[in-house]
């Protein structure tokens, strides 16, 4: 999967969230609100990217549209998804998720803060 577009996030987070059969737990608008985050995030720690891929403002996606592309460099494609399930297990009722969360949100940031080769 090489996490393209809306609809690939959403999918690719339903399935590292456990959440594969309808009805479903997190509702599709809940997953595009934390790749939303996730932008903020990312301008947070990484504002070269930002600049460098897009344009220096912040994409919106929607839920309705999900075969819109997902403007960021290959390299930090699994960390947005990362983002997403850490952000959307935060807002999740249960206690047993706060770890899970937690590591999620750890993962992206050791990636957007990692230097590659």
């Amino acid at each position: 999967m090489a996490l393209d577009t809306v609809a690939d996030y959403i999918n690719d987070a339903r399935v590292l969230l456990q959440d594969t059969v309808s009805p479903y737990r997190y509702s599709s608008d809940e997953i595009v609100t934390a790749l939303n985050y996730a932008f903020m995030e990312v301008r947070r720690l990484r504002p070269d990217i930002v600049r460098t891929y897009l344009n220096s403002s912040l994409p919106t996606y929607s839920s309705a549209s999900p075969s819109t592309a997902v403007a960021v460099d290959v390299q930090y494609r699994v960390a947005v998804l990362y983002y997403i399930c850490g952000m959307v297990q935060l807002r999740d009722d249960e206690a047993t998720q706060d770890q899970r969360a937690s590591g999620f949100l750890n993962k992206f940031q050791n990636v957007m803060l990692t230097i590659g080769n």
